[in-house]
């Protein structure tokens, strides 16, 4: 059992299975005892609940030969890092399997297959765009509004007092071509001590539905820019 990993992926995972969006409501206990204390002998058994996560950990898991809790396989998914260069179109097959034995509703697979991607990119941005947040749970409307807040939006911290940061945060917007395009909006999101002892200003945070799940490494706020960038320029 790798801990850091699944700390990881509990960050990630804690605000939309909170929200009601995926997984079981025995969930966000779990992921915030992992996160807390590094007890996550739970935490993987959660996961196949999830049904966007655990297709594309499947996926990933697949295209690398790695296991499905593996670092750099949940770090391919939530922030994006070398693993995703080894997704071929053709393997975009392979996820819509994954989401088949998952249970995606029909209707939306037959959309999906029909829907070639001009790159196959495993990642979260790629299933907030492409597949559409929400649409395989039916969990919220897709529009600008949800894309933002499922998105890994990210920031440098210009202000703290006590738990309250004021950043400005890396976020998407659609141009008149109806491309998505980067744009920074400033925001004020209160900081759960639980996820984050503490938070200084210049540190770059990672946001998740309107929760602060992690400060980012100089190498972590790389890695978000550079495949949000790539996923955009090469389908959206």
């Amino acid at each position: 059992m790798n801990t850091k990993a699944l700390q990881l992926l509990s960050r990630f995972s804690l605000s939309p299975n909170a929200l009601g969006y995926c997984g079981k409501d025995s969930a966000p206990a779990k992921f915030l005892g992992c996160i807390a204390t590094g007890n996550c002998e739970q935490v993987t058994a959660e996961i196949p609940h999830f049904i966007v996560l655990h297709p594309y950990l499947k996926t990933l898991a697949q295209i690398s030969n790695k296991i499905m809790f593996d670092y750099e396989v949940i770090e391919a998914y939530w922030l994006g890092n070398d693993l995703l260069e080894r997704a071929k179109l053709e393997d975009y097959s392979l996820l819509l399997e994954n989401f088949k034995a998952q249970g995606v509703p029909e209707n939306l697979l037959e959309e999906l297959a029909h829907k070639q991607p001009k790159a196959f990119i495993p990642n979260h941005l790629f299933q907030v765009l492409h597949v559409g947040v929400g649409r395989s749970s039916g969990a919220v409307t897709f529009n600008i509004e949800s894309i933002n807040n499922c998105m890994i939006r990210w920031g440098k911290v210009t202000e703290v007092q006590d738990n309250i940061i004021k950043t400005d945060l890396n976020s998407l917007m659609q141009s008149t071509e109806g491309k998505h395009e980067l744009t920074v909006i400033p925001e004020e999101l209160t900081v759960d001590k639980r996820l984050i002892e503490e938070v200084t200003p210049k540190k770059v945070v990672a946001v998740h539905w309107g929760v602060v799940v992690k400060v980012l490494t100089q190498d972590e706020a790389h890695k978000l820019r550079f495949w949000t960038e790539r996923v955009l320029t090469t389908n959206f």
